[in-house]
């Protein structure tokens, strides 16, 4: 007898009682759980159950455990059911990566935005506090998946610079000078208003 090709979808003259036996094989792992739990559904048809009203239409009575194991045999269940496994792994690993994307661009954008702040906020002789900064780089740093400070840098990971990263340090370097000039004029500024009332 030819096997059916392995798909997880109807196979070719696979009744569709057949399929969906299949697909609570793949719920359950066994024929014997598959068996137990169909019979349980058929005791329920006695029972107001609605939510169960179509599985039970398209399920029927249990067949003998034989059978099921022809059905198993017949369109490849055990086979199928890897398939289906690895199917939905495949799908879980995508909605993962698709979570993660999510969640690191918001953060990135919450950086920003503080950044920003920071920025309209010095311009306008306002403070913003270095703590705010400081939390929302860290969040960026772990979900870029960065270290958040040097005893997290692994000594593999450490190399010399390259000239464009050292002209990027100058700038940062100055960057930083002058914006802790700006806030030592501002205290200054304000000591001296202070020293005037």
């Amino acid at each position: 007898m030819n096997q059916p090709a392995i798909t997880t979808s109807k196979i070719p003259k696979e009744t569709e009682q057949q399929y969906t036996a299949w697909l609570l094989y793949c719920e359950y792992g066994s024929i014997d759980k598959l068996l137990k739990t169909w019979e349980g559904v058929a005791l329920k048809r006695t029972e107001t159950a609605p939510e169960l009203a179509g599985l039970i239409e398209r399920l029927g009575n249990p067949p003998c455990r034989r059978s099921l194991a022809d059905w198993s045999k017949k369109y490849c269940w055990v086979e199928r059911r890897e398939l289906k496994l690895k199917e939905d792994l495949e799908i879980l690993l995508e909605k993962t990566r698709k979570i993660i994307r999510y969640k690191k661009h918001r953060i990135a954008e919450t950086f920003e935005r503080i950044i920003n702040k920071r920025i309209k906020q010095l311009k306008d002789g306002e403070m913003v506090t270095t703590l705010d900064l400081k939390q929302a780089w860290e969040m960026l740093q772990v979900e870029i998946g960065k270290p958040t400070s040097r005893s997290e840098l692994k000594t593999d990971e450490q190399r010399p610079l390259t000239p464009e990263e050292k002209e990027h340090g100058k700038k940062l370097h100055e960057a930083v000078k002058w914006y802790l000039k700006q806030e030592h004029m501002q205290q200054k500024n304000i000591v001296k208003m202070n020293e005037k009332t």
